[in-house]
């Protein structure tokens, strides 16, 4: 345990240790406060009638707050053992004090000890505690000469068994046990009183008195029986007042004892060799003799003689009675006949008895006989009975009505011959190989493993309900009779549903296509705007309006003919503009003003549009679509002069221009309209950006 914490406090070194448990000094891990922690055995832990009465100790302490009683600071219960928490003392036992200090203790010295002591129980007693072990072992003397109490109910706790049978054995708790403890009497405030006079005793004295007897019979017969001597006896120096206070103390009847410790106090403050109270004991009254000799038996020897006369000769119904119930109780049919007169005989019988013990002319015995006749009659009556009741039991018992060699009791077919165990003939009207006694369907065929009824099919789908895992409703013999489950009610079930938390359409396979372009959700990087396959589902721009799409038309910024692959047609032949000379995607030769979008987020792709005032109208570019951790590149005017633009970009469900200013714009174009238009379509919000040199740059990240 050393080493061992509990609740707060760290185990340091063992104090004493006992059959039934230990006691550790500990300190406080914060405060570094010492405490004694008494810990019951681990072998009693099972032992509810112990347990319980170490957590009655706990609670005892804890409502006794005495400077003389050693005071109880917390109690533990854990699946590891029982502790309480209590406060340390620095000090020694009373009897190794008397042994090793003081010897015979003189009086100044004594009084103080027991005026701190009687101080403690009359404190305790007034509480309802009696302490039931006080002994000079459970008394600590510290330093200072200060009194603490231990150990309330801790012998009654452990249930200390004191084997003192043997010759020599040391001895214990008995020494200071009152004579009630010994023959097993109530203990109440007066046993203590008892204890506390033998402690004194050994206090004043310096020995114990019974410290010489080496048996627990010799004890017990000196505790009941015989009174201590005089204490002045074995030490000179003990004041008379003290030697009179031991003696009230020492009282074998507990009535004539101190009743409590607060007259043991004051007798010690008054110095009395006598007490009122206890002067005279009540003395048994004596018997008066003279009543006594006045008893005398006032009918002895008077008896008058009647005359001798001849006996007289009566009839004894009871015997006449006797004869009749014995000579009928033989015949079955009038044995109760029997039983009911040999009763009568026995009461009349009775009767005569005591007319002929009353009468001395009448005593010819037929009375006794008729009694006799009776109970004899009675003995029949039982034994025809018993045989009569084995005999019919017998005949139940092997009683066979229909004659096939099942007795009746047993036969559930008692006018039918039977061929089998019950007594019932085999019978197989619906042909299915159970017997109709055990077949519950009867006119039906079933198998015999279902008491030859069919097996059901509830939900008529083909699958029969003992193999049917959802008897109620219809489905599929590959899923166990149970329907397929199809989770977002779009008619397509989970088994071939490519989307079974979506809804969608069959030609989409159960997936969710919202713009539909007939590219699915998932797939579909641009899901709410109408494009092609191959572009990801979002759609293909045409910037300047010629009918030919920004994919291919290689003049996007300048209208043109398709056929001159969107760029317009120069009379010398060539398929660019005279006025300037410019390149595959339209934009003039003048260093470009870009915007480079990247994708640092955790989106796959973000769908981006750009919008700017090119000087006469409204221009709107889109969608591009950025791939994470991918960059696209898009080249303003080469005229374009305004220092900001805006952009609008959404992906993954999330808008990330969202705080942006709000435009109208068409259903599927990002044409804008002027925020006055009435009925707008739609609204983006479009976030402004300035314009920092040749290139800026939009990083989306998360």
């Amino acid at each position: 345990m050393i080493g061992t914490r509990i609740l707060n406090y760290e185990i340091k070194s063992l104090i004493g240790e006992g059959g039934m448990g230990a006691v550790y000094m500990a300190e406080h891990l914060q405060v570094n406060r010492k405490v004694a922690i008494k810990v019951l055995h681990p072998k009693f832990l099972k032992n509810e009638e112990i347990k319980q009465r170490f957590k009655n100790e706990a609670a005892t302490l804890s409502h006794l707050h005495h400077p003389n009683i050693v005071g109880l600071f917390d109690y533990l219960e854990d699946e590891s053992g029982l502790y309480l928490i209590m406060e340390y003392v620095d000090g020694v036992q009373l009897d190794d004090y008397i042994i090793n200090t003081t010897g015979p203790m003189p009086e100044e010295k004594a009084i103080p000890l027991i005026k701190q002591i009687l101080s403690a129980f009359a404190y305790a007693h007034e509480k309802g505690v009696v302490h039931r072990d006080i002994k000079p072992a459970n008394i600590l003397i510290t330093k200072t000469n200060e009194v603490k109490i231990l150990d309330f109910g801790i012998a009654k706790i452990l249930g200390e068994s004191n084997n003192m049978t043997k010759t020599g054995t040391q001895m214990g708790t008995v020494f200071y046990m009152s004579p009630e403890q010994v023959q097993g009497k109530k203990a109440d405030v007066r046993s203590d009183i008892y204890s506390l006079g033998v402690t004194f005793y050994q206090m004043l004295t310096g020995v114990n008195p019974y410290q010489n007897i080496t048996t627990e019979y010799e004890v017990y017969t000196k505790i009941v029986k015989e009174d201590l001597p005089p204490a002045n006896q074995i030490y000179p120096g003990v004041s008379a007042y003290l030697v009179s206070i031991l003696k009230f103390a020492l009282e074998k009847d507990p009535d004539l004892r101190f009743q409590n410790c607060t007259e043991i106090l004051k007798a010690i403050e008054d110095k009395n060799t006598t007490f009122e109270r206890f002067n005279s004991k009540n003395e048994v009254p004596k018997i008066d003799e003279m009543a006594v000799e006045g008893i005398e038996s006032e009918n002895e020897s008077e008896q008058e003689e009647k005359p001798k006369t001849g006996k007289k000769q009566e009839k004894s119904t009871a015997l006449t009675l006797g004869i009749i119930s014995i000579l009928i109780c033989w015949v079955p049919g009038l044995n109760i006949v029997s039983f009911i007169i040999a009763i009568i005989a026995i009461i009349v019988g009775n009767s005569e008895i005591k007319k002929e013990k009353n009468d001395n002319q009448f005593k010819n015995g037929k009375g006794k006989s008729g009694k006799i006749l009776g109970l004899f009659s009675i003995l029949v009556f039982v034994i025809v009975t018993l045989i009569s009741v084995f005999f019919l039991i017998e005949v139940y018992e092997n009683m066979d009505s229909d004659s096939d060699g099942v007795p009746d009791r047993i036969d559930n077919c008692i006018n039918e011959y039977g061929d089998t165990d019950d007594g019932c003939p085999n019978i197989d009207t619906d042909g299915d190989g159970v017997f109709d006694k055990e077949d519950n369907c009867v006119d039906e065929s079933g198998p015999s493993e279902n008491k030859g009824c069919p097996w059901p099919d509830s939900d008529k789908d083909g699958v029969l309900d003992k193999d049917d895992n959802c008897p109620s409703e219809f489905g599929v013999i590959d899923n166990g009779g149970c329907p397929l489950s199809d989770k977002d009610k779009d008619g397509i079930t989970d088994d071939i549903d490519e989307c079974p938390n979506n809804y969608g359409s069959v030609t989409n396979n159960g997936c969710p296509d919202y713009d539909g372009d007939g590219v699915i959700d998932k797939e579909d990087d641009c899901p709410e705007i109408y494009g092609p396959n191959e572009n990801y589902g979002c759609p293909w721009s045409d910037y300047d309006d010629d009918g030919v799409l920004d994919k291919d038309d290689k003049c996007k910024y300048i209208k043109g003919p398709s056929w001159n692959d969107g760029c317009p047609y120069n009379s010398s032949g060539s398929g660019s503009s005279s006025s300037s000379t410019s390149t595959s995607s339209g934009v003039s030769n003048n260093v470009n003003k870009k915007v480079i979008f990247t994708n640092n987020s955790s989106e796959s792709s973000i769908n981006v549009a750009v919008c700017f005032w090119n000087g006469d109208t409204w221009v709107t570019e889109g969608w591009y679509v950025v791939k994470k951790g991918k960059s696209v590149t898009y080249s303003l005017p080469a005229n374009y002069s305004s220092s900001k633009f805006y952009y609008t970009a959404n992906g993954g469900g999330y808008t990330w221009t969202k705080d942006g200013i709000s435009k109208c714009v068409s259903n599927n174009a990002f044409t804008y309209y002027d925020n006055i238009k009435n009925n707008c379509p739609k609204t983006n919000s479009f976030k402004e950006k300035k314009i920092t040199g040749t290139s800026t740059n939009v990083n989306f990240g998360d």
